[in-house]
């Protein structure tokens, strides 16, 4: 069923309007109205209809007859709109409904104290410090909804303020949005009687365009164009800002809280100090261990198509059969997914079932609105009831893929918006021991700094505590292997290994046939950071083809050195033998080599990584080279040993501690010894082996 903006859209189309897309749930069309050559009517989507404004100064049901609609197609619902008051927790006590014919009738408690709209909500917003934007009705308080703010009514329009329990607002900043009319100035001065003194500040505005809060949003204002109130609002305004310029706070010298004077009443909102030494510190309790912090927002970054979706329901999958390194490792623990662009029978789903989940334990997270209608979550509007599901199965982790499709109708690119949803979603997620993790994509921009190179606002990297990025593998001909890296980590520590994976095709047995997804297959760990992968793959292919040479001779020509050179000897030495300053640069970094500095003047050296080669290196004789076919000398030989047990104790597994991507593999094949998918006992190729045999 299409919804009244989708069906208005619809027939501006088929009217012959140019219609253009300036936003999800906003158009801008020629008026069928007039003779429009520039369009002139903003079309507005709002929960259960549509708002119609045109700059041209025709009205709506003008636009309606040109159309040939009725009043009834600006909603959702042919029989209007309906508007379910709650209490606290959430649930429905009265439910107001709206005819197309602005008839208006109330059901449920009726006879007891109304609440305010939107209560939860408003209760949440001001634990936050955000403003309240209190309205005359339901449709107004949905147009602010529609950018992202929080607004508040009482039942049954402007005559009813009096008699609503208006105590949740104390200590809120409240912006009271008043209609144009003699009954809107009723409404203020009964708004201004019932909350003075309770609330931190009440201010009185009006819409710039139009009669009230739902015409200035369908006009396509923001809520920092709303004008000063008139007339007796004008005075009381004045008169508040004089009583708030002249009244001064009595001040108590022992204590640690400051209120004004007229909010010194216990439960209003007042400053409170609090000496650090009262603080007690606590350590950073991890979900992926050294990753990913319970109580915060991680993001997942990378271009469409690399796999982080795949990654994501693995680390999921992980989740719920305790197997992921960090707090919950043998604990499983549920995992919150909100998805709209995969689909779950075909992708999702296939995808959790080969990463081996508990498929109990992974919820889908869905909003059903007050007309039954199946929506996707949207910041910060769902906030409470994100919280509440995340305490009933005691979630570990919400994964929000993607993570910009969440944030509704507020702009991406805007800073403030951005925080707007991110700020309250983290402090959910701390207060129920819940990690956050947002899948989004890179921009096109072609910078190489992994940070930088994510799209939209830059508070989405502000506002997380670790960003993982996941990039092809330039060094990789096959073009299947994937790099995963942590460029950004506040909470721990900055010099994780980057891990490479693949992802193989996987069968899914399904009750109509066979099902093929993919699965994430680790393999090791590279030294190499994920920044210097995609500097290397912003190269191009004569610049890698030079910094290959490079690398080649520098790590020959440092081995041969002792595994530590000056820099500038082997800047010297390299330009000798035809390698540019960058490409050495460049090669430095592939290796990798380490810079050290010391003496005075202070010198720099390269040098290799690794401490227990390097001193072999140091007791290796001068001018045998390490590349020759001659037979290698005693500490030679000691060096290779080495460096095959580097390589060859991910298969063994006779280093001193296994590295994060054991752990992350697991066990070992029971047939073959190879490394065995996670929580199966069997690798891959005998897996499939097995199937085939079947």
């Amino acid at each position: 069923m299409n919804t009244a903006f989708e069906s208005v859209v619809d027939s501006l189309v088929a009217n012959g309007s140019k219609v253009s897309t300036v936003g999800e749930g906003r158009a801008q069309a020629q008026c069928p109205a007039h003779d429009d050559k520039t369009p002139s009517l903003s079309v507005t989507r709002i929960e259960g209809s549509v708002l119609l404004h045109c700059h041209g100064g025709c009205d709506t049901d003008h636009v309606l007859d040109a159309l040939g609609l009725v009043k009834r197609d600006l909603f959702d619902d042919a029989r209007g709109a309906r508007y379910d008051y709650t209490n606290r927790t959430g649930n429905v006590i009265r439910t107001v409904t709206r005819t197309p014919e602005k008839v208006f009738r109330q059901s449920g408690d009726t006879k007891g104290q109304p609440t305010l709209y939107r209560l939860p909500q408003v209760i949440a917003a001001i634990s936050w410090g955000k403003t309240i934007y209190l309205c005359e009705g339901e449709k107004d308080v949905h147009a602010f909804e529609s950018i992202g703010l929080v607004a508040t009514t009482a039942p049954m329009g402007a005559t009813n303020f009096a008699k609503v329990d208006a105590t949740p607002l104390h200590g809120a900043k409240v912006v009271a949005v008043v209609d144009k009319d003699d009954a809107g100035q009723k409404w203020a001065a009964t708004v201004h009687d019932k909350l003075k003194g309770m609330c931190q500040s009440l201010t009185f505005a009006q819409a710039a365009d139009g009669k009230d809060a739902a015409d200035h949003i369908a006009a396509g204002h923001g809520v920092d164009e709303l004008v000063p109130a008139s007339g007796f609002l004008a005075f009381q305004q004045a008169k508040a800002d004089l009583t708030a310029k002249v009244a001064e706070p009595e001040t108590d010298t022992k204590r640690s809280e400051y209120a004004p004077a007229d909010e010194s009443s216990a439960g209003l909102r007042h400053v409170v100090l609090t000496s650090t030494a009262s603080i007690k510190p606590r350590p950073v309790f991890w979900l992926w261990k050294n990753r990913l912090a319970l109580g915060t927002l991680g993001l997942l970054a990378g271009r469409e198509g690399v796999g982080k979706s795949t990654l994501a329901y693995w680390i999921a999958a992980r989740i719920t059969r305790g197997e992921l390194p960090g707090q919950y490792r043998g604990t499983p623990k549920a995992v919150l997914v909100c998805a709209t662009e995969d689909s779950w029978e075909h992708t999702i789903v296939p995808r959790l079932m080969a990463a081996g989940a508990d498929l109990s334990r992974v919820y889908r997270v869905d909003v059903v609105t007050a007309l039954n209608i199946t929506v996707g979550m949207s910041l910060p509007r769902d906030l409470e009831g994100v919280e509440r599901a995340a305490k009933e199965v005691d979630a570990a982790l919400m994964l929000l893929d993607p993570l910009v499709s969440r944030l509704g109708d507020l702009d991406t690119h805007k800073d403030a918006e951005v925080r707007q949803a991110l700020e309250p979603l983290v402090a959910i997620a701390d207060r129920v021991n819940m990690a956050i993790l947002g899948i989004i994509h890179h921009n096109k921009s072609g910078s190489a700094d992994p940070l930088q190179v994510i799209m939209a606002s830059k508070a989405f990297t502000a506002v997380a505590r670790s960003v993982h990025t996941v990039v092809p593998d330039p060094d990789d001909d096959t073009d299947t292997r994937k790099l995963f890296g942590t460029p950004k980590n506040n909470l721990g520590r900055g010099d994780l290994p980057t891990l490479t994976f693949t992802i193989a095709s996987y069968a899914i047995d399904t009750d109509e046939g066979t099902a093929w997804t993919g699965r994430l297959e680790w393999g090791e760990e590279l030294a190499a950071s994920i920044s210097d992968a995609m500097r290397r793959a912003s190269d191009s292919h004569e610049d890698r083809s030079a910094i290959t040479e490079a690398a080649d001779w520098l790590s020959d020509y440092v081995t041969i050195n002792g595994g530590q050179v000056l820099s500038a000897d082997a800047k010297k030495d390299g330009a000798k033998a035809g390698h540019s300053a960058d490409s050495l640069k460049s090669a430095r970094r592939r290796i990798p080599l380490t810079l050290v500095s010391s003496g005075y003047p202070r010198v720099t050296y390269w040098e290799l990584s690794d401490p227990t080669v390097r001193a072999q290196l140091e007791n290796a004789p001068r001018g045998d080279s390490l590349t020759s076919l001659t037979t290698p000398t005693e500490a030679q030989q000691a060096q290779l040993e080495q460096l095959e047990q580097l390589e060859g104790s991910e298969r063994h597994g006779d280093g001193p501690a296994p590295t994060e991507a054991q752990l992350l593999i697991g066990s070992l094949c029971g047939i073959c010894q190879n490394v065995a998918l996670p929580g199966r006992g069997i690798c891959s190729k005998c897996d499939a082996d097995m199937r085939t045999a079947s």
